[in-house]
């Protein structure tokens, strides 16, 4: 994944675009966090976890705010195309960080590393997070880390580990020396830089504007029997489900409590479930689940590998109505009810083969529409047209305000599935990019835009991951040795930076080949269908 966002060959571009995911996390509650996952979230009741290391348990919340806070970083700079065409290969790199700094923090731990409590109260009461009127507040501080991580205990726990890997950057960036010519190297690629305006006509949302027959789709699956066959081996997880049940829980934790007195209390859950009390009313009493309780305790559908083993374990047992006993898990005392089983099911490939071949002769169907679009817009943009002329971004009205004239209603010219079809900028990225970064893409569209100069239309129409794209050069910039004098110490500290990272991500493989980890990989989103996930 690193090799896929890094968008330079030689370094300091690899900074900037991986600022936002490294291991150092930075905690943050409200608005911009990642929305939860549906089968009790974060810290929340059945346990979720994101990966155990050397047999810690590393709760799912770390990787939903990395994953939130790195899809946040990039939909905020290209967009939502952008972070839902990267979302599996930004969450497979988020789990690998969670894992990566649970390995840093137990080596720091093994070598006797230690955050002071009064670096921990700075560290809160500086939060602007927990303040009132620009005071540290103790209730703001309390309600915040209860909702978000459960308690303060686990919010302190992890604030701890953010402030020992500060320190373990810093050391790593302290042994860092970086020679006057590749300081000056580095600049000269960083300055090298082109902007393009593309647009990008999305295949996916086109499959909703064409329409196919039976007759058309019986006639694709005799003609396209071998396409077929490979989709279905290319998705065998569609194709081979495994049990699931809808299921209801009730919790008592365990965390700073009795463990017989959270069980004693499940005990008496099932005995009063068993007389026939409802069990949404005796989970909106009894449940410290606070996630799932006002919703009667439902989880939503539970499949193996996606929560707690024991819980996962319990729940797949039980048939439609069915009560467990007493569960353990890492979080506490459960009481498991089945509302729904959903059988394990092998669908054959000639089951499937109907759906297959509509499938694909939609996706055919919907590349030929783009395709006549992009022709159509690359045309235009030759013609002396600019993009974002041709494709404006929508805008609502606005009345007029302090003498401004009112600004009307802009609609786009193009929508395709019910989404406007606008321009977009790439932002300034160097020419010798293994990738235009917003894009995901190299090849002849790279080469293209590093050959043309401010103004050009690029000469074709560019397939790339989400669709079809035409792009003109916004701008195209070339080293000005004048201005290295002022740029050269920020260049070299991006440069210090980065090879300090590269120190200690050289670290962490060596610890990794060395531990025991095991990654929930049932958190992570599938890719579309008919995409492979890297």
């Amino acid at each position: 994944m690193l090799d896929v966002l890094r968008a330079s060959k030689g370094g300091i571009i690899t900074w900037i675009f991986l600022a936002a995911i490294i291991v150092m996390f930075v905690i943050s509650f409200g608005p911009g966090s990642f929305a939860r996952r549906s089968v009790g979230s974060g810290c929340g009741a059945v346990a979720i976890y994101a990966a155990k290391v050397n047999g810690e348990t590393v709760p799912a919340v770390l990787y939903e705010r990395q994953l939130g806070q790195v899809a946040n970083y990039y939909r905020a700079r290209y967009g939502d195309e952008f972070v839902r065409m990267m979302l599996p290969q930004l969450a497979e790199q988020a789990l690998s960080s969670v894992v990566s700094r649970t390995l840093l923090l137990q080596e720091a731990e093994k070598r006797g590393l230690e955050v002071t409590r009064d670096e921990m109260n700075r560290a809160v009461w500086a939060s602007p997070q927990f303040q009132e009127n620009g005071r540290f507040s103790r209730e703001i501080y309390s309600e915040a880390a209860q909702q978000e991580y459960g308690s303060t205990r686990q919010y302190e726990e992890i604030l701890r580990g953010e402030i020992l890997l500060r320190h373990l950057e810093a050391a790593f960036e302290a042994t860092v020396k970086v020679p006057e010519s590749q300081v000056h190297e580095a600049w000269e690629e960083y300055s090298d830089r082109v902007d393009l305006a593309y647009v990008l006509f999305p295949t996916a949302d086109a499959r909703s504007e064409v329409k196919v027959t039976d007759a058309e789709v019986q006639a694709f699956a005799a003609k396209e029997g071998g396409r077929i066959e490979q989709f279905y081996k290319d998705n065998p997880s569609r194709y081979d489900q495994p049990r699931k049940v809808r299921a209801r829980h009730i919790l008592a934790r365990v965390e700073g409590k009795d463990e017989g007195a959270a069980k004693k209390k499940i005990e008496g859950a099932i005995e009063r479930l068993k007389k026939g009390e409802d069990f949404a009313k005796v989970a909106a009493e009894l449940s410290e689940d606070e996630n799932t309780k006002e919703s009667g305790g439902d989880l939503g559908v539970v499949t193996a590998g996606q929560v707690d083993d024991e819980f996962a374990k319990a729940a797949l047992a039980l048939e439609p109505g069915q009560l467990s006993g007493p569960v353990r898990s890492a979080t506490g005392w459960h009481v498991i009810r089945a509302d729904e089983v959903i059988p394990a099911k092998k669908v054959s490939l000639e089951e499937a083969r109907p759906e297959i071949a509509r499938e694909l002769l939609l996706g055919d169907r919907a590349k030929e529409l783009v395709r006549r679009k992009a022709e159509e817009a690359l045309q235009a943009a030759r013609g002396g047209k600019s993009l974002p002329d041709l494709f404006p971004e929508p805008r609502k009205a606005e009345p007029a305000a302090n003498g401004k004239p009112a600004l009307a209603e802009r609609t786009a010219s193009l929508a395709l599935g019910g989404k406007p079809v606008s321009a977009r900028e790439t932002g300034p990225f160097p020419a010798s990019s293994s990738i235009v970064p917003t894009l995901n893409v190299g090849g002849d569209l790279l080469k293209d835009a590093a050959a043309a100069q401010t103004g050009a239309v690029l000469p074709k129409v560019y397939d790339v991951p989400a669709g079809l794209l035409v792009a003109t050069v916004k701008q195209r910039e070339h080293p000005d040795e004048s201005a290295y004098p002022k740029e050269r110490d920020m260049v070299e500290a991006q440069l210090r930076a980065e090879k300090a990272q590269q120190l200690r991500q050289a670290w962490v493989a060596e610890l990794r080949a060395r531990a025991t980890v095991v990654e929930n990989t049932a958190l992570l989103p599938r890719s579309s269908p008919g995409q492979q996930r890297d």
